[in-house]
């Protein structure tokens, strides 16, 4: 059966056929693949898009060699004539889908079929579009057009996702770098007596937790841990504006901090002049003094850490209430006391710990929290590490990714 073509604009030009402009310039350099056909059909269609300056055109013919000659040219559209001499038509198209490169481009079947079911057939193989019979000129170039924008849409699109991607494994690495190194708690702990240890884990999205710890002198250390609100890049940006904060107070009266709870209404008037509306931070800072065996504390609106000693079962929390920072600059803290004696041990984590999925889709919550804890104590108590232990118990919990950042510090006095 012969293949006929109709063109009511041949004399008009490529410009004013379909209206392009400079910026759809880039789609007349794609690659289109023409497959099969006999000699008249090769000179159909490319003469429909070479009319509009389409030059990158490549014929191949069925055969052994076809789906790999096709590859190696990475087309960004397809046209399968379905009369080709050799091959069959619908099992080439399938073949072509098969190949992750091909799955998401154009693949149009030119064909003379008018049966319904023979075109369904012919969609069922993995044709995107049909070019009927007879072919109009302004039909091809239209459809090619539209693909080709498509296929370009998604090519950027794709490119965008990778790029942000990238950008977010940077932002990540740069938030983790913020975080206390191994080496450094290494060294507080033997200074000053204690162990220390912690875990980090970043949500698939950037998140706002940070903590950090830092020696006042040789008997009190000052440690904080922050959550800011939300996830994403505002989290991750408050996250640096908060630490260059805390690092330009580090570097001038840093060291004559005595007061958690005046250091918190101090971040928080910084604060609420930078934060946009609607966005705030939880914190818990608090100083540790293990010569007078006392840990001082304020919070806003943080998690609340716990206290416990492997000679008891108890779980005691503290007071994690206050104003969370950015939202009220004249907001007021209050200092808070608790005996840190030898043996016990300070619990200090983010909500992930608490709000978090269990199996059954309901949130782990405090009362689930706390009995992790018991449990994780009472293993520790017989010789193993509390927060590998509470780690363990906690997975054991919980549906993975987590939709927030983990948190997890422990403070303990040998």
């Amino acid at each position: 059966m012969a293949i006929t073509w109709t063109d009511d604009n041949h004399n008009i030009s490529r410009h004013q056929n379909i209206g392009i402009n400079d910026d759809e310039e880039d789609i007349l350099g794609c690659c289109i693949v023409i497959i099969g056909g006999k000699s008249h059909y090769k000179s159909l269609i490319p003469a429909i898009l070479s009319q509009d300056g389409f030059s990158n055109i490549h014929f191949i013919d069925a055969g052994p060699t076809l789906l790999q000659k096709t590859l190696e040219l990475m087309p960004d559209m397809i046209i399968l004539n379905m009369l080709m001499s050799q091959g069959d038509g619908l099992e080439i198209c399938a073949a072509l889908r098969d190949i992750d490169h091909f799955r998401n481009i154009a693949i149009i079947a030119h064909t003379p079929e008018y049966s319904p079911d023979d075109r369904a057939r012919i969609y069922d193989a993995g044709a995107t579009d049909i070019f009927p019979e007879p072919v109009s000129g302004r039909e091809v170039r239209n459809r090619v057009h539209m693909y080709l924008k498509y296929r370009q849409g998604v090519r950027g699109l794709k490119e965008y996702h990778e790029r942000l991607a990238r950008d977010l494994d940077i932002a990540r690495s740069m938030q983790e770098a913020i975080l206390p190194p191994v080496s450094r708690l290494d060294q507080i702990s033997q200074s000053h007596g204690l162990e220390i240890a912690s875990q980090y884990e970043a949500s698939e999205e950037l998140g706002g937790d940070f903590w950090g710890i830092d020696v006042l002198d040789a008997d009190r250390l000052f440690i904080y841990v922050i959550d800011f609100s939300g996830h994403g890049l505002s989290a991750s940006l408050n996250v640096f504006r908060l630490h260059s904060l805390m690092w330009n107070d580090q570097n001038s009266d840093f060291d004559r901090i005595t007061s958690p709870a005046s250091y918190l209404e101090k971040l928080n008037r910084a604060l609420f002049k930078l934060l946009p509306l609607e966005q705030y931070a939880t914190m818990l800072c608090g100083i540790i003094d293990v010569k007078k065996n006392i840990f001082t504390y304020a919070a806003a609106a943080s998690t609340a850490p716990v206290k416990l000693s492997p000679r008891s079962r108890d779980v005691i929390s503290l007071d994690p209430s206050g104003f969370p920072l950015g939202m009220i600059g004249d907001a007021t803290y209050d200092d808070r006391e608790i005996a840190f004696a030898r043996g016990e041990m300070l619990f200090f984590y983010s909500d992930a710990l608490i709000e978090s999925l269990d199996q059954e889709g309901r949130m782990i919550g405090e009362s689930h929290f706390r009995e992790i804890c018991r449990t994780s104590n009472a293993d520790s108590a017989k010789g193993q590490s509390f927060l590998e232990t509470f780690m363990k118990n906690f997975n054991g919990h919980v549906t993975r990714p987590l939709c927030d950042d983990l948190t997890a510090i422990t403070i303990t006095r040998p």
